[in-house]
């Protein structure tokens, strides 16, 4: 597993890491190689999916923990809270101690990205004795599913390498204090007293949101998410970073709730389509600094420039009236972002620390998610498990399809592994990736179209090259005009991330070409061009078609040398379908590419034969409109903007032989180079219509094959016209390409 140490500056950037050089952390200790307590600065580093949030701006350093230990082997008596106790592990503010005011900033931030949770790695040195302390904690949900319990373990090690903490002798292990009753929550602020939101009351209910938490000595296992308000609205687990919605906040700092952080007023129920008040506050405040409701409903009008009573407030769940909603609108006081502690979870535990054998102790924070995401077997699959998990169980976002939803996945969970993840990569765009490779597909086309001139060398009439190539151009006097003809079959392999595919293409080109001296030339060339990829197993298919128009040039240097050019614009329209839960999703979309290739060579020529070394680099730069699909119900998906380019590049030997006789020439010619592609990763957003997406993985086309050209062109007579044909096959790991194309030149 691999993680880093992070600096996050805002929410936007949450999913960005700042990496961290935790060598000057492991810089050789002096202590014994017996351990009893944390070091001051104790991270060794960071393994797997997540970071440690730290940001100097909100007074939190590098790498984000810190150890304060104030008496050591100390034993503290407390069974549920941290009252008194001065020996922690806490966020690595140096302004802070652990007797802090709650709500000040000391928690440590974890940041949970992935589906393998992650490993903190803690220094430790000797006491004698055994030390306790409370660990103050939050983790952030950005793995991309819903999460249903953690696991925190102590041990040594990390990743494969990770060992359980030896519980036999407590004096020389890390274990877990099980008098104490570690607690898992949300944010008070949100479900509980009001935190230090002064509000007095939880935005959503008074009661505690948190996890039942199982206590052993190495590991604690919290799953249960209950406080029935929560439970009604966002289901039985916790909620995921694209999962929480949105809010309307209100920069009260100028009135008398003098809050110097935004305050949560109204959130959007996607369920029901209407913004809902929360609790604003409480009419008689029983803690010193909260200011009573009526007080804070006339700060609120006042702020709308609105009469309190016109605010319709009775209670948390009303719905705001649409007046008021317009005033917020208008209100550069307000604005929309989202709640981000229904994403956070509040981990308050006690360590045991004994001298540990190693001087080290590792910390391993794991996510457990719902049945359906825990059995994906790739990327691919998990991010497909957790929308359709998220569109079964999120009450909120619940648009009239949770039922269809949670039948199939009872369904596909009775299913055997093989046939399970079948059916639940049908659920998502299984093939995104052929929108790319029809692009390339049809881009490449066009550049075999315009062709190859031939090198003369010591012949006194020039004449076409075949190469295999549709072209139909020779480097000869005046103007010449071409009509070329392509078919292409093509075979992309499965990846991880994308079911293959066969995709077969078909275009029709004209060109004219006009000489500009007895060495170059410069043409344009206008094509039709068609596609189908259709995807393995029967999943569906994708028809692209479009037009494309393009221009060309070449020029002959030296004995032997030529370089040719071409640039092109393809504008495509895209269809397709997708066969998902015994019902066709049929989704049309536009798009359009810019393609080019730069090729040359270095011909030698002896007695009618030419041959020498021969290269060539190609791009294909594709944008691919987002699109909604119909026709399957609640199976439907919203896929959004698609765009990435391909890079190619090709070395080899090319070579021609001359058969001159009577009115007819005819020159064979033939190839054999090695081609590889590279092409952008991509995260495209998908996801059920009307409800949050996901941003799935699409991976390059990353490829390296061997390809072999041969063919013909002949001179018809005195007419000056040629007719060429040939074959270019592309043979690689896992891709494979046939192409047969002929073509016809005349001169004018």
């Amino acid at each position: 597993m691999e993680g880093t140490v992070g600096t996050i500056e805002k929410r936007a950037s949450a999913g960005k890491w700042a990496t961290v050089a935790v060598s000057a952390l492991c810089a050789a200790w002096s202590a014994p190689l017996w351990a009893g307590t944390f070091d001051d600065a104790p991270v060794l580093g960071i393994d797997g999916d997540g970071y440690v949030f730290a940001d100097p701006a909100e007074g939190i350093l590098e790498p984000g923990i810190k150890a304060v230990t104030s008496e050591v082997n100390a034993d503290y008596p407390n069974t549920f809270n941290p009252s008194g106790i001065e020996n922690c592990l806490m966020a690595n503010n140096p302004d802070f101690a652990c007797t802090a005011e709650p709500g000040s900033g000391k928690r440590i931030k974890t940041r949970l990205t992935g589906r393998s949770g992650m490993d903190i790695r803690l220094s430790t040195q000797t006491s004698g004795g055994i030390t306790e302390y409370f660990l103050y904690g939050k983790t952030s949900n950005l793995t991309g599913a819903r999460v249903t319990g953690f696991e925190i373990e102590l041990g040594t090690g990390s990743g494969d390498n990770f060992t359980p903490m030896d519980s036999s002798d407590p004096a020389y292990a890390a274990l877990f204090d099980e008098d104490y009753n570690p607690r898992f929550n949300l944010p008070d602020g949100l479900f509980g007293s009001g935190g230090q939101e002064d509000a007095g009351t939880g935005f959503f209910d008074d009661a505690r949101a948190q996890m039942s938490v199982a206590v052993g000595e190495v590991l604690l296992s919290a799953n249960d998410l209950s406080n029935s308000s929560y439970q009604v609205l966002f289901g039985d687990a916790m909620l995921d970073d694209r999962m929480i919605p949105d809010a309307y906040f209100w920069d009260a700092s100028a009135t008398t709730l003098a809050s110097d952080e935004p305050v949560l007023i109204a959130w959007y129920n996607t369920s029901s389509g209407t913004w809902l008040y929360g609790n604003l506050g409480v009419e008689t405040p029983t803690e010193e600094g909260v200011v009573p409701l009526s007080d804070r409903l006339s700060a609120l009008a006042d702020s709308l420039g609105i009469d309190a009573a016109a605010l319709g407030y009775s209670g948390g769940g009303d719905v705001i009236p649409d007046e008021v909603l317009a005033a917020m609108q208008a209100n550069e006081l307000f604005e929309v972002d989202v709640i981000e502690d229904l994403r956070n979870m509040n981990l308050n535990f006690i360590i045991d620390l004994g001298d540990v054998d190693g001087s080290a102790v590792t910390l391993r924070l794991t996510p457990v998610f719902p049945d359906i995401v825990a059995e994906a077997q790739s990327d691919y699959q998990f991010d497909v498990a957790s929308n359709l998990d998220m569109a079964a169980n999120v009450p909120y976002l619940d648009l009239g399809n949770s039922t269809t939803y949670q039948e199939a996945i009872s369904s596909i969970l009775a299913l055997e592994p093989a046939d399970q993840a079948e059916a639940l990569e049908r659920v998502g765009f299984s093939f995104l990736s052929a929108f790319k490779a029809l692009g390339f597909e049809l881009g490449r086309s066009q550049i075999l179209a315009y062709g190859h001139a031939s090198f003369n060398g010591d012949d006194e009439e020039p004449v076409l090259s075949s190469q295999g190539q549709p072209a139909t151009w020779t480097m000869g006097d005046g103007l010449s005009g071409f009509v070329a003809l392509n078919g292409t079959e093509a075979s992309y392999d499965t990846t991880s991330d994308s079911i293959g595919y066969d995709i077969g293409i078909s275009s029709l080109s004209a060109g004219i070409e006009q000489q500009l001296s007895g060495d170059a030339s410069f043409g344009v060339m206008l094509g039709g061009v068609r596609g189908t990829a259709d995807a393995y197993h029967g999943r569906g298919e994708i028809d692209a078609d479009g037009i494309s128009v393009s221009a060309f040039g070449r020029m002959g240097f030296g004995e032997g040398g030529l370089v040719q050019a071409i640039v092109g614009y393809q504008d495509l329209s895209f269809e397709s379908k997708r066969k998902v839960m015994g019902q066709t999703a049929n989704g049309e979309t536009e798009g359009s590419q810019v393609f080019g290739a730069l090729q040359g060579e270095w011909m030698f020529s002896q007695h009618g034969y030419a041959f020498g070394p021969t290269a060539s680099l190609e791009f294909y730069d594709l944008s691919v409109a987002s699109f909604k699909e119909s026709g399957a119900g609640a199976w439907n998906l919203d896929v959004e903007d698609q765009s990435g380019t391909i890079h190619l590049a090709s070395i080899g030997m090319r070579g021609e032989y001359l058969f001159a006789g009577g009115p007819n020439v005819t020159r064979l010619s033939g190839a054999l180079t090695y081609n590889s592609a590279e092409g952008d990763d991509e995260l495209v957003d998908s996801g059920f219509i009307g409800l949050p997406a996901t941003a799935l993985s699409v991976n390059g086309f990353d490829e390296e094959w061997t390809e072999l050209s041969v063919g013909f062109a002949t001179s018809l007579g005195v007419s000056g016209s040629v007719i060429q044909g040939g074959y270019i096959g592309s043979f690689g790991d896992e891709y494979e390409s046939h192409a047969l194309q002929l073509a016809v030149r005349m001169r004018f």
